[in-house]
């Protein structure tokens, strides 16, 4: 199990905090107190939860809930599993981080780092990030910092999706059907993750809770959501581009197969009269004076050769091998 712990502080610093005093400085009143957990056992996190006395159903819900989006607000406490978008060296694609969140303590569940959230714990950028001292202004700062993440990834789809484009344009032949699916398949990521954030933050601005009520707080969540929206109609946008390509490059391969049907058809063309001679020549009757002409096989090699030429070229002219 991997943990970071840290206390925030009146000037919206957050400091490192021992774990071992980190339940006893999260009972004090007005104490914020932030437990981030990685890669652990169920085991382990039990273990936690006895230590910071999370019972009954919060438990429960922190030891079998954390593989689904969620919002629960419960008694006292909020639990929430938010969509992710995870990367590492064999990964990218969409985790779950859960949210246990009490007047002061959060604590957050990781199956794998998420670096987004990494940013709101250096130190030089903390007090930036955090609109105010409360737990309330720390879930309010990462969900606007997820939220970033995802119209970031949203614009980073545009340039490449316009890159395919461009590359359209100019060299139809150097894009494949398999860009545009892998294209596709990161933006159905992106707004699972979106559609899945974006419930969540409307929920905590519609809830009443008063430690939601602080106005920098509902500020971050508004800007959250913002973003979320932002995102959300962009991704509707690029769904409608990448299917316009997709119908493009369909129609492009669909064109050059019925091209090269039809120049099979020409060559099945050039071909026929000359089988019908070849066909009538094989004949086996007694009677045909072709076969008492001198120099007749030279000559029926010589008609055939310059009737396929003749069909060819008149073909050609005509531009049906273009």
């Amino acid at each position: 199990m991997r943990m970071d712990c840290y206390q925030i502080s009146d000037q919206k610093d957050l400091i490192p905090l021992d774990y071992e005093r980190a339940a006893e400085v999260a009972r004090n009143r007005g104490a914020g107190v932030w437990l981030n957990l990685r890669a652990f056992e169920n085991e382990e996190l039990a273990e936690v939860l006895d230590k910071f006395e999370i019972k009954d159903l919060p438990r429960r819900l922190c030891l079998e809930a954390r593989d689904r989006p969620g919002f629960y607000p419960l008694n006292q406490l909020i639990f929430m599993v938010l969509p992710i978008q995870v990367e590492s060296e064999d990964h990218d694609g969409l985790e779950y981080v859960a949210l246990l969140y009490r007047r002061d303590l959060l604590l957050t569940l990781q199956s794998s780092p998420a670096r987004r959230l990494q940013y709101i714990a250096v130190p030089q950028e903390s007090a930036g990030w955090l609109p105010n001292e409360t737990i309330a202004g720390l879930v309010s700062a990462m969900l606007i910092v997820l939220s970033l993440d995802s119209l970031q990834r949203s614009a980073e789809l545009l340039k490449m999706i316009s890159a395919l484009e461009h590359r359209m344009d100019r060299e139809p032949n150097s894009v494949d059907m398999s860009e545009i699916s892998e294209k596709r398949s990161e933006l159905l990521t992106l707004e699972a993750i979106v559609s899945g954030q974006m419930p969540i933050v409307q929920s905590l601005l519609a809830i009443d809770r008063p430690h939601f009520d602080h106005e920098t707080t509902r500020e971050g969540l508004v800007c959250a959501q913002a973003n979320l929206q932002a995102t959300h109609r962009s991704l509707e946008w690029l769904e409608g581009r990448l299917d316009l390509l997709r119908s493009l490059l369909d129609m492009r391969g669909q064109g050059q197969m019925n091209r090269r049907l039809g120049r099979l058809t020409i060559i099945s063309v050039i071909f026929m009269p000359i089988t019908l001679l070849a066909g009538i020549w094989g004949m086996n009757f007694e009677g045909m004076p072709e076969l008492t002409i001198p120099y007749g096989y030279p000559l029926a090699l010589g008609s055939m050769f310059f009737i396929g030429v003749g069909l060819f070229i008149y073909f050609r002219r005509k531009g049906w091998f273009e």
